[in-house]
Formats: structure tokens, sequence, C-alpha cells
């Protein structure tokens, strides 16, 4: 293991669970900001929702708010 991927697990590891969905939080509100919402819907969102099993969330974000965009 690198030193870097040491020091990510060594973080995460150390944080709460409110900690940690603050930070995920967080994180996705500064990738978003800087996103159109062609953008997100289109592009990196669609990545990031083909990982979830969450289907009520895919209908909520895609279905919903993307039948316009495709």
């Amino acid at each position: 293991m690198t030193l870097k991927e040491t020091l990510i697990n060594t973080l995460v590891d150390s944080m709460s669970l409110e900690d940690l969905q603050q930070y995920v939080e967080n994180d996705m509100a500064d990738f978003l900001y800087n996103c159109s919402e062609s953008e997100v819907i289109k592009n990196e969102f669609l990545i990031k929702i083909n990982h979830t099993l969450d289907e009520q969330f895919y209908n909520k974000f895609v279905k919903e708010k993307g039948k316009d965009l495709f």
C-alpha cells in the first residue's frame, strides 16, 4: 500500500459516519456547483447513478429531471 493510500484509509477510518456523510455532501456540492444541469444529467451524474441500487433515487433524478434533456 502506498503512503497516499495509507493516509486516505487512516483518515476515512477515523471519521464518524456523520463526518463521512458531510464530507461526501460537500464534495458533491463542490462538483455540481461547476456543472450546468445538462452536464449533471448527461455526463458525470449518469456514471455515478449507474453505481446505485436505489431505484427511487434513479427515478427521481433521471426519469423526472432528465426527461427533457434526452
